[in-house]
C-alpha cells in the first residue's frame, strides 16, 4: 500500500521526531494523560487472591487489547486499599522489568482490572483520544526505552520524569480517530497472516517430531517384520530389534549443587550447564556462567564427548529433553538439574533421538513428579527407560535420516519464522509512521468506512 505525505509539514524541535504535519501539536506526554500506579496485594493474604478482579502483571502484557488476566484479586484485597482498579480504556505500559532490555509493550485495558507495581496505568486527557494513545506509545516505543534506566541487580527502569517529559505529535483528535481505525484495521491484517505463519511453524514442528517418533520405533522399512513389545506406549517394533532399560545401556551422571559449601577445600571455577543451555535436539551456549567446585572432584563431574544431556525437569516441554554433548567447552560440568547420560552399547545420537520422541515424552511424563505447569523425573526413573535397540548400522542409518529430514523442516521453520519477523518489523515501521505523520492516512480511513 502506497500512501502520501502530509501536504505540509514543519519542523517539531525534536530530534528523535524530525518534521511533523504543520497543523499537529508536539507536546510532553505529562501534559497530555494521567498516571496511575499498582500493588501487589500480599501473598499471605488468601483472602485477597483468585477473586473475579483481573490483575495484571508484565506476563499478561501479550496482546493489544487486555481482556483478562491469569491472576485475580478479590473485592476484600479492593476494600483493604491492597490494589486500586484502573478504568478500562487505560493504556498499561511496563516501568520495571527485563522485559525492557528488549521490548516496550502496551496494551489497552477492555475492562476495570487492577495492576502491579512494575506497571504504570497511562489514562489520556481530553485531548488525546484513548485508542491513539495506545497506537502512539506503540509507535514511540524506540524513544522510550532510550530512556531506561537501571534499578537494582540491573533491572530495566522507567523513569517516569524522564519519559513523561518525551515530547509527543498530537494531531487533532478527529485525525486521531482516523489514525486508529487505519492502524486497527491494517494491524489486523497483518496479525492474520502472522497467526497463519505461526501455526504452519506449529504444523511442521509436530511433522517433524512425528518423523522423528516413527524412525526411532518402526525403522525405515515399511515392509519390515513386527513384534509386540508388550509396552503399551511403544507399541510394535521390527522384530529384529531387541528393547532394554537404559541402565542396561548406558551410565548416568548427576550435576552439581550451585551454592554448595565446600568447607573450605580447594576449588575450581568451571563452567556449567543449566536447564536453559539444554534444548530440544541442541544446546544454546550464548549464556554460559561458571560455578566453583572442589578440584578434586572435576573427573566426577567433568563431561565428556558424547555425553547425552537430558533435563531432570521445569516446565512440561523441559523433561527429559536433551542433546549430545560434543565437548564444546572444556572443561565443563552440568548443575543437578541436568544428567549427563553416557552410552556405552548404543550410538549417542540414537539415545539423545529416541528420548525426544513421543514414546519416551510420554515415559517421562507418567513417570514424573507434576505440580502447576511443572514436572520433575528422577535419575532411577530415567535409568528405567526401556529403550528400542536396533543393529548398530541401523542406528546409524536412521540417524542419518532424521537428520536429513530435520535440515528440511529446520529451513522451512527458517522461512517462516523470517516471514514473521518481517511482517512484525512492517507493522511496527507502519504504526510509527502513522502516528508520527509520516504518512496521511485520512483519505483511506475515509474511504475504508464509506
Amino acid at each position: 500500500m502506497s500512501l502520501p505525505r502530509y501536504p505540509e509539514y514543519k519542523h517539531s524541535g525534536v530530534e528523535w521526531l524530525g518534521e511533523v504535519p504543520g497543523h499537529w501539536a508536539v507536546v510532553p506526554l505529562k501534559y497530555v494523560v494521567d498516571l496511575r500506579s499498582g500493588g501487589t496485594p500480599s501473598k499471605e493474604r488468601v483472602d485477597y487472591w483468585n477473586g473475579t478482579i483481573p490483575w495484571a502483571s508484565s506476563k499478561d502484557l501479550k496482546v493489544d487489547e487486555l481482556h483478562d488476566t491469569v491472576d485475580h484479586v478479590t473485592e476484600l484485597a479492593l476494600e483493604d486499599g491492597a490494589a486500586a482498579v484502573v478504568a478500562a480504556g487505560a493504556s498499561l505500559v511496563v516501568v520495571r522489568g527485563m522485559i525492557l532490555a528488549h521490548s516496550f509493550p502496551v496494551v489497552r485495558t477492555m475492562r476495570p482490572m487492577a495492576i502491579n507495581q512494575d506497571l504504570k496505568a497511562v489514562l489520556p486527557r481530553d485531548s488525546v483520544d484513548g485508542r491513539f494513545l495506545s497506537w502512539l506509545l506503540r509507535g514511540s516505543a524506540r524513544e522510550s526505552l532510550s530512556r531506561l534506566d537501571e534499578a537494582g541487580h540491573g533491572t530495566k527502569a522507567l523513569r517516569m520524569d524522564a519519559w513523561t517529559s518525551m515530547e509527543l505529535p498530537i494531531p487533532p483528535v478527529n485525525e486521531q480517530v482516523s489514525i486508529s481505525k487505519f492502524l486497527d484495521r491494517e494491524t489486523a491484517k497483518i496479525d492474520a497472516l502472522v497467526a497463519e505463519q505461526q501455526r504452519l511453524i506449529e504444523l511442521l514442528q509436530e511433522k517433524r517430531q512425528a518423523v522423528i517418533s516413527h524412525a526411532v520405533t518402526k525403522g525405515l522399512d515399511p515392509d519390515a517384520s513386527v513384534r509386540r513389545t508388550e509396552i503399551e506406549w511403544l507399541g510394535d517394533i521390527p522384530s529384529h530389534w531387541n528393547v532394554a532399560p537404559l541402565k542396561f545401556l548406558a551410565e548416568i551422571r548427576t550435576g552439581i549443587a550451585k551454592g554448595k559449601d565446600f568447607g573450605g577445600v580447594a576449588v575450581q571455577e568451571v563452567p556449567y550447564l543449566r536447564v536453559a543451555n539444554v534444548q530440544d535436539g541442541y544446546l544454546d551456549l550464548r549464556d554460559v556462567t561458571q560455578m566453583p567446585i572442589p578440584v578434586a572432584d572435576l573427573a566426577r563431574y567433568r563431561l565428556q564427548a558424547g555425553d547425552v544431556l537430558m533435563n531432570e525437569g521445569g516446565d512440561f516441554d523441559k523433561l527429559g529433553r536433551g542433546a549430545v554433548w560434543a565437548g564444546e567447552i572444556d572443561p565443563c560440568v552440568t548443575q543437578n538439574h541436568v544428567f549427563a547420560v553416557r552410552p556405552y552399547s548404543i550410538s549417542s545420537h540414537w539415545l539423545a533421538a529416541y528420548t525426544g520422541s513421543a514414546s519416551a515424552q510420554f515415559y517421562f511424563m507418567s513417570r514424573s513428579k507434576q505440580s502447576t505447569n511443572l514436572a520433575s523425573i528422577s535419575s532411577t526413573n530415567i535409568m528405567e527407560l526401556p529403550v528400542p535397540v536396533p543393529p548398530r548400522e541401523e542406528q546409524l542409518a536412521i540417524i542419518d535420516h532424521i537428520k536429513a529430514q530435520a535440515s528440511a523442516f529446520e529451513q522451512l521453520v527458517a522461512e517462516a519464522n523470517s516471514a514473521v519477523r518481517l511482517m512484525t518489523e512492517h507493522r511496527a515501521a507502519l504504526i510509527a509512521a502513522a502516528v508520527t505523520g509520516q504518512i496521511d492516512v485520512r483519505g483511506v480511513a475515509t474511504a475504508e468506512a464509506a
